[in-house]
């Protein structure tokens, strides 16, 4: 499967959540309002962010060993299992002990029904990114994007359902989300159990520290990422009303589908360059790039110009305060699509260091421009200091890249002929297809 095909497949799959995503939150904005709608990105955003920061990077080291070598995926399944019940239960007693000192200040909002679920969620959490790089490193795309699928599928109809029974609160939606982890680990237990013969509950330490070796070198990347991503949220709760939060979290929401471009390439290529199939080599990255900026700046552009009618359309006027915020993400966004392809590429030449280095950077400017902007000017604040954040990490990528393979800045941002050519004749392929198939269930 090319990586083309694969990166098509996992667009498709992204469009598809992507889609799922917005009726569940559409329906929760409107009915919870801002206030209701930023209390439950709040819940969400926790395990969110506690999930990863309790994998010690491990699920990087998984897609990396079974890319280049599919017979680690036995040993990786059993370890995963394990290490996720041990660490997720680890994080879920910090939730708790966390909770008795916050409940008072910080957690107020938080109730004990709410605090239960979270504690519940994130062993199940971290099953799942196991699991899913496992599948992600043994190249079954479909497969992955399936898992991932589940998440949304049951939000979205589960939140349907409540609202229309007119029982959709902060905490049922969360339930919903929940079950949503749940019901995704219970999809990829078969695999998993066919995978490692039924050993499913085998620790192998041998493994446990060549991808902890490993892991563990990414780990301070991914740590340092989340804050990137997520800090914003947690200090707008800190500072502002929970309003403004789920106006925020609804301008991210939006941002976040321009960026899915360059997650779907980067889903696809890794596991590429790491196994060397396909004659794929390294000096495709340029041009992955290339279109990975031309693709997302034409999403972001399309945004831009219809994101107002949109937001008053479907989350209604009290969601227009979300517009602004919008626009300031977009410049951030498109950067970090680049970001995210370069980032992909690193990974896969086994330079994950350079992704630790680059993030540290990015993490510094991250809590200085937070701490900064949005005291002063709230959540514009906030989109503001992501998209300088953004873009710096973007230069930064580019700078290591450069040193590994020698690229100029010109080759990964201007278009060429060949490029050009090739996706007139590849969107006229797919259109000869679908018309082909349109006459064939025609007749």
């Amino acid at each position: 499967m090319s990586l083309v095909r694969n990166s098509l497949l996992t667009l498709i799959g992204t469009v598809s959540r992507v889609v799922l995503s917005m009726a569940g939150q559409i329906i929760i904005s409107r009915v919870l309002g801002p206030g209701g709608k930023g209390l439950y990105a709040f819940l969400v955003q926790i395990p969110t962010v506690l999930v990863p920061l309790s994998s010690l990077g491990l699920n990087y080291a998984n897609t990396y060993y079974i890319a280049k070598d599919k017979e680690d995926g036995p040993k990786a399944a059993g370890n995963a299992t394990v290490l996720a019940l041990i660490l997720g239960a680890l994080m879920s007693l910090g939730v708790g002990l966390s909770y008795l000192v916050l409940r008072q200040g910080y957690m107020q909002a938080v109730s004990l029904s709410q605090l239960q679920l979270m504690v519940l969620v994130i062993p199940f959490g971290l099953l799942n990114l196991y699991w899913l790089s496992i599948v992600w490193g043994l190249n079954r795309i479909a497969k992955y994007n399936i898992g991932l699928m589940i998440q949304f599928v049951v939000v979205a109809v589960g939140v349907a359902a409540l609202g229309a029974f007119h029982r959709l609160t902060v905490t049922n939606a969360f339930a919903i989300w929940v079950l949503g982890n749940v019901l995704t680990s219970l999809y990829f237990l078969p695999d998993m159990l066919k995978l490692s013969n039924w050993r499913i509950f085998v620790l192998d330490l041998s493994y446990v520290r060549k991808t902890l070796g490993f892991g563990l070198k990414s780990y301070a990347a991914n740590v340092m990422m989340i804050i990137n991503y997520r800090l914003d949220v947690f200090i707008i709760t800190g500072f502002l009303p929970l309003t403004q939060v789920g106006l925020y979290t609804t301008a991210v929401a939006l941002a976040e589908m321009v960026g899915y471009v360059g997650n779907a390439v980067n889903t696809a290529l890794i596991p590429k360059l790491a196994s060397g199939e396909d004659a794929l080599t390294f000096e495709s990255t340029p041009k992955v790039l290339r279109l990975t900026l031309f693709l997302t700046f034409l999403a972001a552009l399309a945004l831009a110009l219809t994101a107002y009618p949109l937001i008053w359309l479907f989350f209604g006027v009290r969601f227009l305060g979300s517009f602004y915020p919008l626009l300031l993400l977009l410049p951030g966004v498109i950067a970090l699509g680049g970001a995210t392809v370069i980032s992909g590429d690193l990974m896969a030449r086994g330079k994950p260091v350079y992704n630790s280095i680059a993030t540290g950077v990015s993490v510094v400017l991250t809590i200085i421009l937070d701490f900064s902007l949005i005291p002063l000017w709230g959540i514009k604040g906030a989109s503001i200091a992501s998209s300088l954040v953004y873009i710096a990490l973007f230069t930064l990528n580019f700078c290591f890249l450069k040193r590994e393979s020698g690229y100029g800045l010109a080759q990964i941002l201007i278009l060429t002929r060949e490029d050009a050519s090739e996706m007139f004749s590849y969107a006229r392929t797919i259109f000869y297809q679908i018309m082909t198939s349109r006459g064939g269930t025609r007749s």
